[in-house]
């Protein structure tokens, strides 16, 4: 108990004296620093996440798409489909290497021989629509998926006829269809042209198209010869009773 009175009688008489203000000071100063030493080891101690594994891994310059070969394709978009370049847009560009050149030319059956073509697969958004290109690392081969190509040779005149035909028989607006897929074709006779189960083998030609229209959750199949005077529905869709 004399040692603690001893004590305090000794602070009071430092706190009263400037020099012991100052000596408390500079005490008060090296404890704080001494804390922040501490501080700072035990936060060092601590793993920080490494700023990599933060970000994605950069696209590989080798398979990113070069600006020149992205403004052809657009320009070939734009070329088809009438529409300024500067409305179109690229939204999927993925890095390929295509077994072979008919895979490569979106061959629907190729051989399995193995002689790479090495490029991308090019998605463009063309008003609702979506081509599909596939071009070569050089870009001197830009190919449009011939689905695509095929819409684009059928004159609009025609389309308007059997999209008209559609909506009337649906009762679905004619901004609510939509041609999927337009296939020049030869019809062998008028009997086939004309969806006939059962035809003669006579061959007199009839140029024209197969016109898929998407009417809700059915496809209509249409086949129009090449003025446009003859449009005929798959009786199939007829029977179903729900076309008209």
């Amino acid at each position: 108990m004399k040692s603690i009175i001893q004590a305090s009688a000794l602070l009071k008489s430092t706190f009263q004296s400037p020099r012991g203000v100052l000596l408390t000071l500079a005490l008060t100063s090296l404890l704080s620093c001494g804390f922040g030493l501490a501080e700072n080891n035990f936060a060092g101690a601590i793993p920080r996440p490494d700023s990599t594994q933060l970000s994605q891994r950069p696209q590989s310059q080798g398979n990113k798409l070069p600006k020149a070969i992205a403004n052809q394709i657009l320009q070939d978009a734009s070329k088809r489909s009438g529409i300024p370049k500067r409305q179109l847009r690229i939204t999927q560009v993925t890095s390929k290497t295509f077994g072979n050149p008919c895979e490569f030319n979106f061959g629907e059956i190729c051989t399995r021989e193995y002689n790479p073509v090495e490029g991308w697969e090019v998605v463009v958004r063309v008003r609702k629509d979506s081509w599909t290109y596939r071009v070569d690392k050089s870009g001197k081969q830009i190919v449009l998926d011939p689905q695509v190509s095929a819409l684009q040779t059928l004159p609009k005149a025609i389309a308007d006829a059997v999209l008209n035909d559609a909506s009337k028989r649906s009762g679905v607006r004619i901004a609510d269809l939509k041609i999927t897929q337009a296939t020049s074709k030869t019809f062998g006779n008028p009997c086939q042209f004309n969806f006939g189960e059962v035809c003669t083998q006579q061959y007199d030609p009839v140029e024209g198209w197969e016109v898929i229209v998407k009417v809700k959750e059915q496809s209509w199949t249409y086949h129009v010869n090449k003025s446009g005077s003859q449009i005929v529905l798959d009786p199939k869709v007829s029977a179903t009773g729900k076309s008209y």
